[in-house]
């Protein structure tokens, strides 16, 4: 049963004692918060590491510390990964990169059964600084979280508040009451009452016979259609907590070549995964953007402009010298199954993983309200993005076209 000194956000804690320094609030207990870190850093999921691990940590002792308000971008590029004071923060985002990747890696590891601790650690989009909760505690939404971060002298406040009558007299009050756009773009799915089908594609050939007698368990557990790329598995692990922080149901298919069009016949389904995923492959076959093979590496094609050729990755690339992936976002009625599909497929891993987290995190679909026209949300809709690729880790998403119909 979780204990009832931690039934609130500690940020929320530190807000109502002024921010002040030193040890956490007297009604949580940073001793648990440092086990759970430490079980957390020494999972499969972290261990093999280095950079997740030490943002993690860094983040997660300041904030127990009493000095949430020096987690920020640049504070955290020096103190964590030896970056000069003076850093441009918009052409260097490691800080955003390993974030977003302990984000996804937070989700998989409390995906996972076997979880005893009554602890959760988070770290929400929008802000560095962690949240601690009990594992059955829903989470407080992201623009509080957000906001917690901060301090908030009384001027500020004042002048914040100022801000709002103002802002509310030029918009009118009903843009108040629009959903988010993480509502709208997800509301089609979400709606259906059938369970959510996630399928993800794979590394290798499907299996095509019961296992020889004489095969090992190694051997059998070795053979390439029993293989799933690990960014790959990040996007599905950050999809099913979307999907579950929403109540809604799924199960998980992880191999595109084991799923029947039966299967997806059977409720809103999305498709993880560009060119090793064929259901991407078939259902984009026919839409302005998807993917098409090339000598040596493969592209974003727009088939109302062919010959466009810019959305491309080598394959041949030296991997020390590939910068950039790409990504196709699809939410569609899919004619053929009669389901809301939702698509997120890179030409290579990395894009997979950006796509999954534009699709994830509200500040990115914010975005769709500059691209689309008026209720877009009615409309079926393709986003190309484009992900920079740093030491083997991918960026945040970067719309590049969005086309609705």
């Amino acid at each position: 049963m979780a204990s009832p000194r931690l039934t609130e956000p500690i940020l929320t804690r530190f807000e109502r004692q002024g921010g002040a320094g030193g040890p956490v609030a007297d009604d949580a207990d940073p001793q648990e918060i440092r086990d759970e870190l430490d079980r957390i850093l020494a999972s499969p999921v972290f261990r093999n590491s280095k950079r997740n691990c030490s943002l993690l940590r860094h983040v997660v002792q300041r904030a127990i510390e009493g000095h949430p308000e020096e987690l920020k971008e640049r504070n955290i590029g020096v103190d964590v990964f030896g970056r000069e004071a003076a850093y441009d923060t918009n052409t260097d985002h490691v800080v955003r990169s390993v974030a977003g990747e302990v984000r996804r890696r937070l989700a998989q590891y409390y995906m996972e059964a076997g979880r005893e601790s009554e602890l959760r650690i988070e770290l929400l989009a929008g802000s560095y600084v962690p949240q601690f909760r009990p594992v059955n505690e829903p989470a407080a939404p992201a623009i509080e979280r957000a906001s917690g971060s901060f301090r908030r002298r009384p001027a500020l406040i004042a002048a914040g508040a100022v801000g709002v009558v103002v802002l509310g007299a030029v918009l009118g009050l009903r843009l108040w009451n629009q959903p988010r756009a993480f509502d709208r773009f997800w509301n089609p799915f979400f709606a259906s009452p059938n369970t959510a089908l996630l399928c993800v594609g794979g590394g290798g050939a499907q299996q095509t016979a019961t296992p020889a007698t004489e095969q090992t368990v190694s051997e059998f557990e070795h053979q390439p259609w029993r293989r799933m790329n690990v960014s790959d598995a990040l996007a599905l692990a950050g999809l099913a907590a979307t999907l579950q922080s929403n109540g809604k149901p799924y199960r998980i298919l992880n191999r595109s070549g084991a799923t029947s069009f039966r299967d997806l016949q059977s409720g809103p389904f999305v498709l993880v995964g560009g060119m090793n995923n064929e259901w991407t492959l078939r259902l984009t076959n026919g839409l302005r953007f998807g993917f098409e093979r090339q000598p040596g590496g493969a592209r974003v094609i727009d088939r109302q402009n062919p010959s466009k050729d810019g959305w491309s990755v080598n394959f041949t690339t030296p991997f020390t010298q590939f910068a950039r992936d790409y990504a196709i976002v699809s939410r569609l009625r899919d004619p053929q199954t009669k389901q809301t599909a939702v698509i997120v497929a890179g030409i290579g891993s990395w894009g997979t993983l950006a796509a999954g987290e534009f699709v994830s995190h509200p500040e990115y679909l914010k975005e769709l309200d500059g691209y689309g026209p008026r209720h877009w949300e009615q409309k079926n809709l393709q986003v190309v993005i484009s992900t920079d690729v740093i030491r083997g880790s991918s960026g945040p998403p970067n719309i590049l076209a969005a086309y609705f119909w």
